[in-house]
């Protein structure tokens, strides 16, 4: 599946929220003018949108382009999608997730719990419910799967190891950069590599990609940037989102949740196609664990 193809059924809105902070100012200028008027920007010409951001034609059709769209004219598509469904405008609130040094505890909670439902919801709109499918179908059919991430999303990676472990399906965990590119040197056509990386530029991440790709590994990468370079060596791309940033909660902190929103919701697709074997495995765990808790 190409990234035209990813992007077309994804929430164009979601995805100029999600990605803008990370876009020269140039785009992040168009990104405004969508986002301040998306029933316009859904009808309007590259030129007229490029007029209203200050910028070039050209720049208008960069801006897709780094949303994963082949041009402005998929990027419209979408976002009238985006307006036909009604999912183009982001429910306004008074809290912003840009937590500061002054916030008393009562804003710091509320303020972090409103970021986490805005990542859950940017999630739901970005995540492409045939491309998790299609990794859920490798990954239930895999020889063996193994699981890499770096910092925050190693995390991640560890949480869906330990699911899939639970059902019965060969799973390994690479702790450092070079066992991840051993395990990776010996997978092959009936293995797959989930990647954890939400920029999709970690050095690490992309050598080990690169390398299960040299041994025809199917590679499934799990990022915030439908064009990053990790995507380039994968085969499913599952694009989480990152939520507001600030000194004192860093983007790691909110693609973290969107991750595990992905990793959940990969574990269930795969759990049901493999039901017949999933459940009795899921009993006998909780079983084997029961003395461990008091009543």
């Amino acid at each position: 599946m190409t990234i035209a193809d990813r992007t077309d059924r994804a929430d164009a809105f979601a995805l100029v929220r999600t990605q803008s902070g990370a876009m020269p100012t140039s785009m992040r200028a168009i990104a405004d003018a969508v986002l301040d008027d998306p029933g316009t920007a859904a009808t309007t010409s590259a030129a007229e949108l490029a007029d209203r951001a200050g910028v070039s034609p050209a720049t208008v059709s960069r801006f897709a382009q780094h949303l994963g769209f082949a041009n402005f004219a998929a990027l419209q598509r979408s976002m009238t999608r985006a307006v036909e469904r009604g999912i183009h405008e982001r429910r306004e609130t008074e809290i912003h997730a840009g937590v500061s040094v002054d916030d008393d505890v009562t804003t710091v909670i509320a303020k972090v719990t409103e970021d986490v439902r805005a990542v859950m919801s940017d999630t739901r709109a970005t995540l492409d419910p045939f491309t998790l499918e299609a990794a859920a179908i490798r990954i239930s059919e895999a020889r063996r799967v193994v699981l890499y991430g770096v910092g925050a999303s190693g995390i991640v990676a560890r949480d869906l190891h330990l699911k899939l472990e639970r059902i019965g399906i060969a799973s390994s965990i690479a702790d450092d950069p070079h066992n991840a590119l051993t395990l990776a040197s010996v997978l092959g056509p009936k293995d797959v590599l989930v990647i954890t990386s939400h920029s999709g530029t970690t050095v690490e991440a992309l050598e080990v990609a690169t390398e299960a790709k040299m041994h025809e590994a199917t590679v499934v990468a799990i990022t915030g940037h439908a064009t990053s370079p990790l995507t380039h060596h994968t085969d499913h791309v599952l694009l989480g989102v990152a939520g507001a940033e600030s000194d004192l909660r860093p983007a790691a902190m909110g693609s973290r949740m969107s991750q595990l929103a992905i990793v959940d919701a990969l574990f269930i697709v795969v759990a049901q196609r493999t039901d017949e074997r999933s459940r009795p495995l899921l009993a006998r765990s909780r079983h084997a664990v029961r003395t461990h808790h008091r009543s």
